[in-house]
């Protein structure tokens, strides 16, 4: 089958169109269909899902369609700074980065099927880092890379944290603990999150705000997310009890950074295997070392074989003209992508950060 390349070309819009038509006919497809597909090859599409039986079809009240805008906006926002820092109140702590990524993402044309508002975003990131220097050679960060994968990790923080919202305020039959509260923290939950869905729910228009995950079909998908996430009308309730409960309680900062895993040595007596890394932080690369429990450097180790980009969170400490050094709380494969094998094998084995007792924990036995 013939693919143009050369969108100059006078006869490039009728050489796709005849593309597009001939892969609806072997796919028993409609051609918009099919067009859709392929222009959506290399975005994220979140869609997000105004419902109700007697307000909302093809239009959406007022108010409602604001607070679903307003509530967009939020949602980015949010998950961009969990994406930087774990922390349940941003406030006027903001992060620079996340303020600025909210304004270069789009809003697509509103999609049929009750109110329908997707946000779009751009992933062309490749999903590993070359193997082909040798092992022998240490692996270098890009920080081009780095940066295109910026917006990936955004809507993976955003479909994690969300799920985790939910399960918290919606699937248990009881309300969080403030325990339960600091652990969905860590996962990424924070005030401005539960914000931007009680905004939706308590227009008193709304019977239900879904949230549906169309990943990049040309870029590997996060680590076996959820494409769907829906909150009835009256999880508000606790929806609103948790963002109340992340304004009063102690701030839990932690910053999360991704990089690539430059070496691993085991001290011999030690308890410890100690993890270096090359990460990139405040658009700079900066080399961090940290040390991690036998099980997680045992996987550590193995990544550094694979040149697999790794997540890692605590709290980061770069004194002025010494080395960078982190205190572990969390630690596993960067989750904005999977490998083939991942994807194959269906598998949840090490799903997500390796988590490690906190401070409070421990004092807490």
């Amino acid at each position: 089958m013939m693919v143009p390349k050369v969108e100059a070309a006078p006869d490039y819009s009728a050489m796709m169109k005849n593309l597009t038509a001939e892969l609806a006919r072997y796919e028993g497809r409609s051609p918009d269909k099919v067009w859709r597909d392929i222009a959506r090859q290399f975005l994220d599409i979140t869609k997000l899902r105004a419902a109700s039986e007697d307000l909302i079809d093809g239009t959406i009240p007022l108010q409602a369609g604001i607070a679903l805008v307003e509530s967009a906006k939020r949602l980015v926002t949010a998950s961009a700074a969990s994406t930087l820092m774990r922390q349940g109140n941003f406030g006027r702590n903001m992060p620079k980065r996340a303020i600025s990524h909210a304004k270069h993402v789009r809003l697509g044309h509103t999609i049929q099927g009750s109110y329908i508002l997707p946000i779009i975003t751009e992933v062309r990131v490749p999903d590993v880092y070359s193997i082909d220097e040798g092992m022998d050679v240490e692996p270098m960060l890009d920080l081009g890379v780095e940066e295109a994968r910026f917006d990936r990790r955004v809507n993976t923080t955003m479909a994690h944290a969300l799920t985790v919202l939910k399960e918290i305020s919606v699937t248990r039959d009881r309300s969080p603990s403030i325990s339960d509260v600091h652990d969905a923290v860590a996962e990424g939950v924070s005030r401005e999150l539960c914000e931007a869905v009680s905004q939706v729910l308590t227009t008193g228009q709304v019977d239900s705000y879904d949230i549906d995950f169309e990943w990049a079909p040309a870029v590997m998908p996060p680590r076996l997310l959820v494409e769907r996430v829906e909150f009835p009308r009256d999880a508000v309730f606790v929806v609103d009890e948790i963002a109340n409960t992340l304004k009063r309680v102690e701030r839990v900062e932690e910053q999360v950074i991704f990089g690539i895993i430059t070496n691993c040595a085991a001290p011999i007596g030690e308890g410890s295997g100690r993890v270096t890394i090359q990460a990139a932080i405040g658009g700079r690369a900066r080399t961090v070392r940290f040390d991690l429990d036998w099980q997680s450097f045992s996987l550590a180790s193995r990544f550094m074989t694979e040149r697999r980009p790794v997540a890692v969170r605590g709290v980061l400490h770069m004194p002025t003209g010494r080395q960078a050094t982190m205190d572990v709380s969390g630690f596993g494969p960067d989750p904005s992508t999977m490998t083939l094998d991942e994807v194959l094998s269906a598998s949840d084995d090490d799903f997500g950060l390796r988590q490690f007792p906190s401070q409070r924990d421990a004092s807490q036995g």
